[in-house]
């Protein structure tokens, strides 16, 4: 794809080399570099030799227009897979039958049978990153139900089906060494990471008969509304509703598959994140997501094991006196804070600030009562007591996590020419100085 670094290449012929050994992959037509020379005859199995010498190239036409596998995951075996997915989470199995979702979802499996090239992609990620095909059944399942509990029209289900289905394919043609790697990124690695969306939305768009809508949501669902996402930072007001809808499935798949992975845990503990993180949400996809798990039938499940708890409760009380320290300050600088601004990043650090502030104060989880109890806890844990420990440590954990994106917040409002006041910069100063304590919490 042409949106890679000039030094990165495109990885999804390699993919399909793969792919190739187990699963028959052959050229459909004779393929060409842009020069026009024939790299690949019409016919030929896309080898790791031949996928090492279209990698070199740019090609006339992107290689997935002109190849086709054996065995792709139709209709039919889409459908099973969402199968084999509610039996690894019960759970969301349950909210599936509450809301009577099965119709729904053999007729959407249906529609994405039209798209060959849908079908094929989907082909490659189960085989070469069977986590990220996971996801993408997660995230397809989710948003088709958010958007049916949203009352959304039928077209509208339809698309945040496929955008969440498809979302994550542009890893595809990203190099596995950068998406595996385990240190730190480079800006560069960075940058490569965050070109997926663009990747995607560039495949989508050359899709006959697919809707607009699927590749517009899938540029958008790593978008945020306060113009912290990516890949061009855009604001609540200019992102469309499927898009955000994706973006809401990626961060529940996120914390049901890995926050909660081992554990008893399941959607209904989400909910504590979820009141916490309102104003990350557009008040309609906010109630419709509430809803969607609180009329579930499901319970919370346990977390911690009983054996732990005093270990977690003294880490919790740490914690919450860390944080709090941490927070106090930010009550000065929203004081001093304009409600918004007409610059992109610092509007983005205003509305980050002021959504934190929000969620702390609404939510009342650094009040001294709640540090009161931990420390009462610790002392004699009921057995009622157990679930609400457990909420507390993800809501602290969720505040830890935005105050940290907090403190780039403040770092840049400190630097910009409109925050030079005095007090404006005693202010940030005094907070990004307590904020420092952050990386220690939960260590």
């Amino acid at each position: 794809m042409a949106l890679l670094d000039s030094q990165q290449e495109d990885a999804y012929a390699h993919h399909l080399s793969q792919v190739n050994k187990k699963n028959q992959v052959r050229a459909t037509e004779d393929i060409f570099n842009e020069q026009g020379v024939l790299l690949v005859k019409k016919g030929m199995p896309i080898s790791e030799q031949l996928a090492d010498q279209v990698i070199k190239h740019k090609l006339l036409r992107p290689i997935e227009h002109s190849v086709n596998i054996e065995k792709i995951i139709d209709a039919g075996r889409l459908f099973k897979a969402f199968s084999f997915l509610f039996t690894r989470y019960p759970d969301c199995e349950a909210v599936h039958q509450n809301m009577t979702l099965e119709m729904l979802l053999r007729d959407l499996c249906g529609e994405y049978g039209r798209f060959s090239l849908l079908q094929q992609k989907m082909t490659v990620l189960s085989m070469q990153r069977p986590h990220e095909f996971e996801k993408g059944l997660f995230c397809a399942w989710f948003s088709m139900a958010l958007a049916r509990k949203m009352d959304l029209s039928m077209q509208q289900i339809n698309d945040a089906f496929m955008a969440g289905l498809i979302h994550d394919t542009g890893m595809l043609h990203i190099s596995s060494e950068i998406l595996d790697k385990r240190e730190a990124l480079t800006p560069t690695e960075w940058r490569t990471i965050q070109s997926h969306p663009l990747i995607g939305d560039l495949f989508l768009k050359q899709i006959p008969g697919l809707s607009p809508i699927v590749a517009r949501a899938t540029l958008e669902h790593h978008e945020r509304r306060d113009g912290a996402g990516y890949p061009a930072g855009k604001f609540s007001e200019n992102l469309c509703t499927e898009g955000q809808i994706v973006a809401i499935a990626d961060s529940i798949c996120a914390i049901r598959m890995l926050r909660l992975s081992g554990t008893e845990g399941n959607l209904a503990n989400l909910l504590p994140i979820i009141q916490f993180n309102e104003r990350s949400y557009d008040p309609g996809s906010y109630k419709a997501l509430f809803s969607l798990i609180r009329t579930s039938g499901l319970e919370p499940g346990r977390i911690l094991a009983d054996t732990h708890l005093g270990a977690e409760i003294r880490i919790l009380i740490l914690a919450h006196r860390q944080l709090n320290r941490c927070f106090l300050p930010l009550d000065k600088v929203i004081q001093l804070l304009p409600e918004s601004s007409d610059l992109r990043r610092v509007r983005s650090a205003i509305d980050q600030i002021h959504s934190c502030w929000f969620a702390v104060a609404s939510s009342g989880l650094l009040a001294d009562s709640v540090l009161q109890w931990l420390e009462q806890c610790l002392v004699n844990t009921e057995e009622e007591d157990y679930v609400a420990v457990e909420e507390v440590k993800v809501m602290l954990k969720e505040l830890h996590w935005q105050l940290l994106q907090v403190r780039k917040s403040l770092a840049i409002l400190k630097d910009d020419e409109g925050f030079k006041a005095i007090e404006m910069q005693q202010a940030l100063k005094s907070a990004l100085k307590l904020q420092e304590g952050l990386d220690e919490v939960f260590k």
